[in-house]
């Protein structure tokens, strides 16, 4: 075939479209696995903090070192007249700290790097926290459009209905009305949502580095229908108890330091002199000589001593840091420990009680609405019960794996997000006249707060507001 011809380049165009569309859809969706791995790799601020380690090391043996020795030369022994004999004069000094002082001062550099490492490793499970926080939510989002669309069908075929009927003779024109007032509140509540999701999504980006307007999906999970047994967490492995061990240590060590300041530090001083021969230093001979001296600690009243009792009270400051943590640590342990077993349970009730029977009460109703034995506003607001259930069942899932997260990455001052409600959402009183009661349906929650942390950072902020389909 002649490779001019439209139909040799033909398949191969196709082949070529149909490769780049199988790319675009598989970067298009999004993982929670794949979400930790870009931001450990790709946030700014944790690169920046890795960065900010990697100088902290670098500069830890400089610390055990002395100063550069002083090297000089320059002519000596010039007077002034015809005959101007002279000589060349070689020195060099070397200050040697007094012993100790080094080692002590390498140390110091050292635990400064270790608590830096322990804190980015703080920072690291932070981030983690958010990032899986903020992906459930994106999750719980797309879950919510999904129903509220689902809803929005069983309403409009609902009105057609009443349409019909009241076409036909009935007196279902009140119903019609009020199936599409309930319709148009449904495109409100889908257009907050999408709303939402943008927030959602640029705030995904940032976490893990990427282009605010870089567009993706957020994957289906399935979540484990056996409730796992509550994880034992070993303190030894907590980051945050680690960077105050190393403050500790270090604070100890700065004492030991301001200790050694009293004593004084030392300088080696060698001199050489070669003359030149010139007139009457013909006969003179090089020579050579050597001088030790020390700093005198003449202020120690005002300095030593004042440097010393600063080092003495961040020492101790440093101790009672860490008790504070380690009994914060043990009270958020508790806090977490419960929240699971209550998010375990509250699932447990949406499973085996509330969505079953919810389920039978709407097929009853379908039944009951098909014959007219109910009103058109009964039947929605049970189908909107069941969409609204749905919803808080999916978001206590989500707040057992939350609460999981919560244990696996323990932290003294977590951030928090709940979204599952204290309570189903039951019948009663309520909209579309003997409608719904609504309870506190999924709280977005106020927190999902940055971590405060000494590194520089780049987080989003939360400034999504509640939603979900509590405005059904």
């Amino acid at each position: 075939m002649n490779k001019s011809s439209p139909f040799f380049w033909l398949p191969l165009v196709i082949l070529s479209s149909f490769a780049s569309v199988h790319a675009v859809a598989s970067s298009t969706t999004l993982t929670l696995n794949e979400l930790l791995e870009q931001v450990d790799s790709s946030n700014p601020g944790l690169s920046a903090a890795r960065e900010y380690n990697k100088a902290l090391q670098n500069r830890i043996a400089p610390a055990g070192l002395p100063d550069d020795p002083f090297i000089a030369f320059g002519m000596d022994e010039i007077p002034y007249g015809e005959q101007s004999p002279q000589a060349y004069r070689y020195q060099i000094s070397q200050s040697l700290p007094f012993p100790g002082k080094l080692s002590t001062r390498e140390k110091i550099a050292s635990l400064k790097a270790e608590a830096a490492e322990q804190e980015t490793a703080t920072r690291r499970r932070e981030l983690k926290v958010i990032s899986i926080q903020f992906f459930y939510r994106a999750f719980y989002n797309s879950h919510a459009i999904d129903l509220n669309l689902k809803l929005q069908r069983v309403v409009r075929a609902a009105m057609q209905s009443a349409k019909a009927r009241y076409e036909a003779g009935g007196t279902e024109h009140h119903d019609w009305l009020l199936a599409k007032m309930e319709l148009a509140t449904l495109a409100i509540e889908q257009e907050k949502l999408k709303r939402e999701q943008v927030w959602l999504h640029t705030s995904l980006n940032e976490l893990r580095g990427y282009p605010a307007e870089t567009q993706f999906q957020i994957n289906t999970m399935d979540f484990p229908r056996v409730p796992e047994p509550i994880i034992d967490v070993n303190f030894n492995s907590q980051p945050e108890l680690a960077t105050l061990d190393a403050q500790v240590e270090q604070a100890a060590a700065e004492y030991k330091l301001a200790k050694l300041s009293y004593y004084p530090d030392f300088v080696v001083q060698v001199m050489a002199m070669e003359p030149r021969a010139m007139g009457e230093m013909e006969n003179e001979q090089s020579n050579w000589g050597v001088m030790v001296g020390m700093n005198v600690p003449l202020y120690f009243g005002r300095k030593q001593s004042k440097l010393a009792a600063a080092a003495r009270h961040e020492q101790q400051a440093a101790a009672m840091d860490k008790l504070y943590l380690n009994n914060k640590l043990k009270t958020e342990l508790v806090n977490a420990s419960q929240s699971l077993a209550s998010a375990q349970d509250l699932l447990r009730v949406y499973e085996t009680d509330v969505l079953p029977s919810t389920q039978l009460a709407l097929e009853n109703a379908q039944s009951a609405y098909r014959t007219r034995r109910m009103a058109l506003s009964q039947y929605l607001a049970l189908e909107k019960i069941h969409a609204i259930q749905n919803l808080e069942l999916v978001a206590a899932r989500i707040d057992v794996e939350l609460a999981k997260t919560r244990l696996n990455e323990l932290l003294s001052s977590p951030p928090l997000l709940k979204l599952a409600p204290s309570r189903p959402t039951v019948f009663g009183a309520g909209n579309m006249g003997d409608g719904m009661s609504v309870s506190d349906t999924v709280n977005m929650g106020g927190g999902m707060s940055t971590p405060n942390n000494s590194a520089k950072k780049s987080l989003p902020t939360d400034q999504g507001g509640n939603s979900g389909m509590g405005g059904m």
